[in-house]
């Protein structure tokens, strides 16, 4: 008589546990610098930008490709549209509720926005000391961005009460990515395109300011080309859609640059007010 013997291969559960080994709580947190958490915390908003990015691009290529499927037809066209557009405003959302955090604690914009002089100074120093740059121009670039996530980190009633347009779209966005049902359905919320292209232009601008300083070694065209290949990647999609870039009328780096290297007041009023216009999104 003839035995069949069955073995079960356990070799996924067993590299499984190694893993939560591995991941399971040693000690107590690590304890960041304030320059340590300074640098982190915008390197996050850097990586976040080029996520939201061509997120957008996506999400306006779903939306407005309206009954159309894009290149894919019939019933998958429809459901690779509806995925397509939930992920890529969740990915919007998400990116910018992270970015301007308005936690007192940890990486998150409100902290970001706490740091002192002496603490800019501190990154400032180490900005220059690998992008070429000067300690004065790195500090300059930086005392812009506290500003910003001065006015922009703050809880939703606030920036919904009293802030201005950027502000007020970042609440918009935030709520949708704070909400529990955004996470649940497809159903409209209180924002808009251009909301989104605001908001996702404003995170691009402070990507590039971060990039120049903290990933100099990248080409200073690195969002213009990430911009260009993520709309020709949706219109690949959805050929439907508007042809129209967010950064088609102006450089990206030379226009971020001059944010900063204008002084705190006008720098801001730019990203805060007058980036829709400058982009001819409005």
């Amino acid at each position: 008589m003839a035995k069949i013997i069955l073995t079960v291969d356990r070799s996924a559960e067993h590299v499984l546990a190694e893993r939560a080994e591995r991941l399971k709580p040693s000690g107590p947190p690590m304890q960041l610098n304030p320059l340590e958490r300074a640098v982190h915390f915008l390197r996050g908003v850097n990586s976040r930008a080029t996520m939201a990015l061509p997120a957008f691009y996506l999400f306006h290529g779903a939306k407005a490709s309206g009954e159309h499927t894009g290149m894919i037809q019939g019933y998958p066209g429809v459901v690779l549209k509806h995925v397509i557009e939930f992920s890529s405003i969740s990915t919007i959302s998400l990116s910018c509720r992270k970015a301007f955090d308005h936690g007192a604690s940890g990486l998150t914009g409100a902290n970001f926005a706490k740091n002192s002089d002496e603490t800019l100074t501190a990154v400032a120093e180490y900005w220059a000391s690998s992008s070429g740059r000067s300690v004065d121009e790195a500090f300059t670039a930086l005392y812009l961005l506290r500003a910003i996530f001065k006015d922009c980190a703050k809880t939703d009633t606030a920036l919904l009460n009293a802030a201005a347009p950027l502000g007020r779209r970042i609440a918009l966005l935030k709520q949708h990515a704070n909400r529990s049902a955004a996470h649940l359905s497809l159903e409209s919320y209180e924002f808009s395109t251009l909301d989104c292209a605001h908001v996702v232009a404003a995170l691009t601008m402070l990507g590039e300011v971060i990039r120049s300083f903290d990933n100099s070694h990248e080409q200073p065209t690195y969002f213009d080309t990430l911009d260009e290949a993520s709309l020709s990647a949706a219109r690949q999609l959805f050929p439907s859609m508007p042809d129209m870039r967010l950064f088609a009328n102006i450089k990206i780096e030379m226009q971020a640059r001059l944010c900063w290297q204008w002084g705190g007041e006008r720098g801001r009023q730019m990203l805060l007010e007058q980036l829709p216009y400058a982009i001819g999104w409005f």
